[in-house]
């Protein structure tokens, strides 16, 4: 049976636009996995990409929103339909999140027996009643197949024992929550991939194998590849996930290609994904947050809060966190008015000015700035979606900027992902953070700086190598005993 899941609006403001004569279009994608559990079904999940630009809103001012019908039907390749009616629900979102390149994803799961299926879905405006249709035809698996098809996803998390219920939008695996969408756009300021799929095992027993991560480029050209991994798969199956961080790749079209060697056979799975480039990335994020400036132009700390509503002077409060040694000297903000909160926060960055006899802030328009990269950048979607300054890499970025030199080397040899990050700018600084959870959780596990906390067995997290290799990119003999002792 049909059901519908709850909303996920996504921010497609990544720079990517979509094709010309195309951008009020709908888009699907649907993906297979086998249920041997429910005689040998095969689990539809299909996500229809609603572009917010095809709506016409309803109300005014901050009551204003976007209204609109979802219709779906399942046809056989007789053209009979498997419910006895479309399935159809509404949904409202604010007016506030439409734009250009905003859109919805409308989730929503079947099962079917082997054949062939037609799945037909249709929007339509409760404003202007404009409706649009998109289709697509998905194939019930005759036999077990060895893997289900590839769902790429912008954001992953793994579920704790205090988070336990999908955000608006998620979809669940086991402990894994996953953000589906129809395709994938990257930019230079998120350029992490996640990536999920489904190995089925017909035997008895556990088996052994390999799995590695290609993207590939125009004509089906390699571009980067890691090396393989080894995966291991009980009785009936298992799940396969991980992540790629694509920093630094070209603006373009590509392929995620995995591949898994398992029982002798050899698999291959691939979705498609896009990046965005840079210029077109900072030019969209620069029209979401244009600064105020006064009458000359110039940008002064009144200027800058006094055009913000409340809620944008809490969001730009929140991360002053960061920047004060006693948490209690920001306490006061809270039971202020909204003409004192402006007060408050131009004064704080006031005191903070290291050239107060400019019209500028430079301090605060760094800060803020490196605030807004690290929401891009950094986002992990953990418990309540923490923001990107508040993850480990967030909040370094935030207080100390960009690092001068950093290592980064992907999952091999036992050790996860890791990073090093060093400054060398006044006092030095180094940070080594690792990615427990292999879909882009990084969290700091090692520092010299005494304001920042690590793990006491950090080490036990790595392996000897990899322990090895950051000590060689620090200077540092973390093996020989002393940590801080020099290479150099």
């Amino acid at each position: 049976m049909l059901r519908n899941f709850l909303t996920l609006v996504v921010a497609a403001s990544m720079a990517v636009a979509a094709p010309a004569g195309a951008q009020d279009a709908l888009s699907m994608r649907a993906v297979r996995y086998y249920r041997a559990d429910d005689a040998g079904k095969t689990l539809v999940k299909a996500f229809v990409e609603v572009p917010y630009s095809m709506l016409q809103p309803s109300g005014s001012g901050a009551d204003a929103v976007l209204t609109y019908s979802v219709s779906a039907r399942v046809l056989d390749s007789s053209g009979m339909s498997l419910l006895p009616e479309a399935l159809s629900w509404r949904t409202r979102v604010p007016a506030s999140m439409g734009g250009p390149n905003s859109v919805g994803i409308e989730p929503m799961q079947f099962a079917v027996t082997p054949g062939v299926y037609r799945l037909e879905v249709t929007v339509a405006d409760s404003v202007s009643g404009r409706q649009a249709q998109v289709t697509t035809t998905v194939e019930g698996y005759g036999r077990v197949p060895p893997a289900s098809d590839l769902l790429l996803s912008p954001a992953m998390r793994v579920a704790d024992a205090n988070d336990t219920v999908p955000q608006p939008g998620e979809m669940r695996w086991g402990n894994t929550l996953v953000a589906p969408v129809v395709k994938l756009r990257l930019s230079p300021l998120r350029p992490q991939v996640f990536y999920f799929l489904e190995a089925y095992n017909t035997s008895t027993e556990e088996q052994a194998g390999t799995m590695e991560v290609a993207i590939l480029g125009q004509g089906g050209s390699l571009v980067t590849q890691t090396p393989p991994q080894p995966v291991r798969i009980g009785p009936g199956g298992g799940i396969l996930k991980g992540s790629l961080d694509l920093d630094g790749l070209p603006e373009g079209a590509y392929t995620l290609q995995v591949t898994v060697n398992l029982g002798g056979t050899r698999t291959q799975r691939a979705a498609e994904l896009e990046m965005a480039g840079l210029e077109a990335t900072l030019a969209s994020q620069q029209q979401q947050s244009a600064p105020v400036t006064n009458a000359s132009g110039a940008e002064t700390d009144e200027a800058y809060f006094a055009g913000m509503s409340e809620a944008q002077l809490d969001t730009a409060a929140a991360p002053l966190i960061l920047l004060v040694s006693r948490p209690r000297d920001l306490r006061t903000y809270e039971s202020l008015s909204l003409d004192a909160k402006r007060r408050f926060l131009a004064e704080f960055w006031k005191g903070r000015d290291q050239t107060p006899a400019t019209a500028r802030n430079e301090e605060r328009e760094r800060f803020y700035g490196a605030i807004a990269y690290a929401n891009e950048a950094y986002r992990v979607g953990r418990g309540r979606q923490e923001l990107g300054w508040q993850t480990d890499r967030g909040r370094i970025y935030a207080k100390y900027g960009a690092p001068d030199d950093r290592l980064r080397r992907v999952q091999a040899g036992g050790a996860p992902p890791y990073e090093v990050w060093r400054y060398t700018r006044g006092r030095s600084r180094w940070f080594i953070f690792a990615d427990r959870t292999g879909i882009g959780g990084y969290n700091l596990i090692h520092t010299n700086d005494l304001q920042e906390n690590g793990i006491p067995s950090w080490q036990e997290v790595l392996t000897p190598d990899a322990v090895r290799d950051i000590g060689q990119f620090l200077g540092q003999d973390f093996l020989g005993g002393s940590s801080g002792s020099n290479l150099f």
